[in-house]
């Protein structure tokens, strides 16, 4: 079950929600919030996913395990085609 919150949304914003709502794509207002919020936190978290492959790319221990695994693993597609 949802909690109650209020917002005070700018009214053209308000205006294009309820145009929106009223074409049907969404079932209420409440609703569209919901999913937009949901794909707003969506995109932060793939955004601060991107920032840390980033750093990791840039972190020599991080490439040193890369490296690593890529040697102890380096015969093991050798062997299954055998």
């Amino acid at each position: 079950m949802g909690k109650k919150a209020t917002y005070v949304l700018d009214e053209s914003i308000l205006d294009q929600v309820k145009e929106v709502v009223g074409k049907g794509l969404y079932r209420s207002m409440n609703a569209f919030v919901e999913a937009a919020i949901k794909d707003e936190l969506e995109k932060i978290k793939q955004e601060e996913l991107q920032e840390a492959i980033q750093e990791a790319g840039q972190d020599p221990l991080f490439l040193a395990d890369i490296k690593d695994v890529e040697n102890d693993f380096q015969y093991t597609d050798l062997e299954e085609i055998r």
